[in-house]
């Protein structure tokens, strides 16, 4: 079931669930050495999926005055190839729509989703530049 929740509404056991699930994926999987826990997590809001009480796709949505960021966009590697990540992403971009519809929606996407951000709607922003080793590009999305 999908769940939407600011920091404050999150268990404890579902912090620790998003932090390992992010770190599995993008400084594990992608080898992407950053600082995930950056800051902004306390003023996100969280969309999440649980089966058997274990989060396996997660996204965090960055509120601003004129856009909204969505980003940590992840789906466990258990849970891809069958059209999870495209469940994740409406049930986001619909939260926005509903939430915040006056925003546009930035994202920076990894290269190789490119022409999934662009069956959204998703518009690049910038030319592609590498961050922690990995071709990424700037892509909006107005409603």
């Amino acid at each position: 079931m999908w769940q939407t929740k600011k920091f404050n509404e999150l268990s404890l056991s579902e912090i620790e669930q998003i932090f390992r699930l992010r770190q599995s994926i993008f400084i594990i999987e992608q080898q992407s050495y950053f600082a995930d826990i950056d800051g902004k997590d306390t003023e996100a809001i969280h969309i999440f999926n649980k089966e058997n009480n274990i989060i396996w796709a997660y996204c965090r949505i960055l509120i601003y005055d004129e856009k909204v960021i969505l980003g940590r966009v992840t789906v466990h590697s258990d849970k891809r190839g069958n059209g999870n990540g495209r469940e994740l992403l409406n049930t986001a971009l619909k939260y926005l729509k509903e939430n915040y519809p006056d925003k546009f929606v930035q994202i920076v996407a990894m290269s190789y989703l490119k022409d999934f951000y662009k069956s959204y709607g998703f518009k690049s922003i910038s030319e592609v530049y590498i961050m922690d080793d990995h071709p990424h590009e700037d892509m909006i999305l107005k409603h």
